[in-house]
């Protein structure tokens, strides 16, 4: 385990990075503290879109990341965020570790278990960030661990489900999982075992389970509709995986090709972690941020199986479990977590923000109120604090009707309708991407006129709007 622990400590160090400098890297923090500040402020939850948005005031919203929102709300003005970032860090490197032990737990071997870890640690990569998911990844390894047991805890899964649920929707994977589980154990048991009793139990009490938020079944409904949302074809982490991706190929992919090689289980627990394998996977192929989530699940079978085609008494597994061995990686792999971290703190894409909070500040310290478009939309999260900037769609993104993801799709990829939808929803101002198509064709537009310009982002507003000059 001491190797694995070693790949523990590397991943943990570059989660560790990115938390730090994370408020400079994703807008969408700026709507979760606008959200948590409401929470704080008001002691309720929007359910509602305001009048901070001209295209959807009034639609429905399911705030399901509130409970994070609120801890953003708490420690980011504050100057306390490092808070929240090292427990987020810490959220990722407790999946790993809790990964990593129900490998052991298996009979993994030494190679097995660092491999399929290591595995796992760049699958996460790709989604890791200072985001509410993070801490269902942890939740979901020591769910994961709990049905590994096979002892009277396993009834805890259902209060991690709850917990779960109002950290982040995705807790809805669990009455899913625990019920293959609980086919695959009817099968194994070939009847109605003491074990198939619990488990049937276990998976109607985590169905309840998500059902406990501030939502009801609002949240559960939210989870399926968003499967076939619009807004899906704009936001990459709902796009499937694919070979481009380095999570994929050099995470996920390995451990699914190996799971399929080797097979996914030890004979006697066959079909329990093949209903697992099955459907995480399936579920791994429609989305990227699905990646992780399968990865954890399906790690410690896949490394099970691996030991028996590479068994602990072999030569790699003895020099490994050397103690000069043990020293050599131990050492490499703090050096490793440094290099990691001082590299990481010069990196200027990470280290220095890269938003465009200076333009948005500029267009709402001018006179009378702006109807506000953002190339991304998560860009406009940072005006919803303004009281003069109203914005087209911004990141909490879910509650926006299609018609209104449509018509900023159209405008996005500056299609031939781009223009007709600026006028037909009177917009007068448009933070754009400097250099990029939109910024290109407005600077050709007549109507319209530079506002503000810097190295990376430009706003333009409409002729006749009254602005300050920047």
């Amino acid at each position: 385990m001491r190797i694995a622990w070693a790949v523990v400590a590397i991943f943990g160090a570059r989660f560790a990075a990115l938390a730090w400098h994370y408020p400079g890297q994703d807008a969408d923090l700026s709507w979760q503290q606008w959200l948590g500040q409401r929470v704080l402020t008001l002691h309720h939850i929007p359910t509602q879109l305001g009048f901070e948005t001209f295209t959807a005031s009034g639609a429905r919203w399911i705030p399901q990341e509130w409970l994070f929102s609120t801890a953003v709300a708490a420690t980011l003005p504050t100057g306390h965020f490092y808070i929240l970032a090292i427990f987020t860090a810490l959220a990722g490197v407790c999946a790993l570790a809790v990964t990593a032990w129900r490998a052991h737990r298996r009979g993994a071997s030494t190679f097995a278990t660092a491999l399929t870890t290591a595995l796992v640690g760049f699958a996460m990569m790709q989604s890791f960030g200072v985001r509410a998911q993070v801490f269902g990844w942890a939740l979901l390894a020591v769910i994961m661990l709990l049905l590994d047991l096979e002892s009277p805890l396993v009834f805890l899964v259902v209060p991690l489900t709850v917990m779960w649920a109002n950290v982040h929707a995705s807790a809805l994977i669990v009455p899913a999982l625990v019920g293959f589980w609980t086919l695959g154990t009817a099968i194994e048991d070939r009847g109605w075992s003491a074990r198939v009793q619990r488990n049937v139990l276990l998976t109607f009490a985590t169905g309840l389970a998500v059902f406990l938020t501030p939502f009801s079944w609002h949240l559960p409904a939210y989870a399926v509709q968003l499967q076939t949302s619009a807004i899906r074809s704009a936001i990459s982490e709902w796009q499937p995986p694919d070979l481009t991706i380095p999570a994929f190929f050099a995470g996920l992919l390995p451990l699914i090709a190996m799971g399929c090689y080797f097979g996914v289980a030890a004979p006697r627990e066959r079909w329990r972690d093949g209903m697992l394998f099955a459907v995480t996977v399936c579920l791994a192929f429609t989305a990227i941020r699905h990646m992780p989530l399968c990865a954890l699940v399906i790690a410690p079978m896949v490394a099970q199986r691996l030991t028996n085609a590479i068994p602990q008494h072999a030569r790699l597994n003895v020099v490994l479990s050397e103690r000069f061995s043990e020293l050599l990686v131990s050492g490499s792999s703090a050096a490793a977590a440094l290099a990691i971290v001082l590299t990481l703190n010069q990196v200027p894409a990470i280290a220095h923000s890269s938003l465009p909070g200076p333009a948005v500040s500029a267009l709402a310290a001018a006179p009378g109120e702006h109807r506000l478009y953002c190339e991304d939309f998560a860009w406009c999260s940072m005006a919803l604090p303004e009281k003069n900037l109203r914005v087209f769609l911004d990141g909490r993104c879910d509650p926006f009707p299609a018609a209104v993801w449509l018509a900023y799709l159209d405008v996005e990829k500056v299609t031939p309708r781009w223009s007709a939808v600026l006028d037909k929803y009177s917009v007068d101002a448009v933070l754009a991407k400097a250099g990029r198509p939109l910024a290109q064709v407005l600077a050709l537009r007549p109507g319209w006129r530079v506002f503000y310009r810097d190295a990376g982002y430009v706003v333009f507003v409409r002729d006749g709007v009254r602005t300050a000059q920047r």
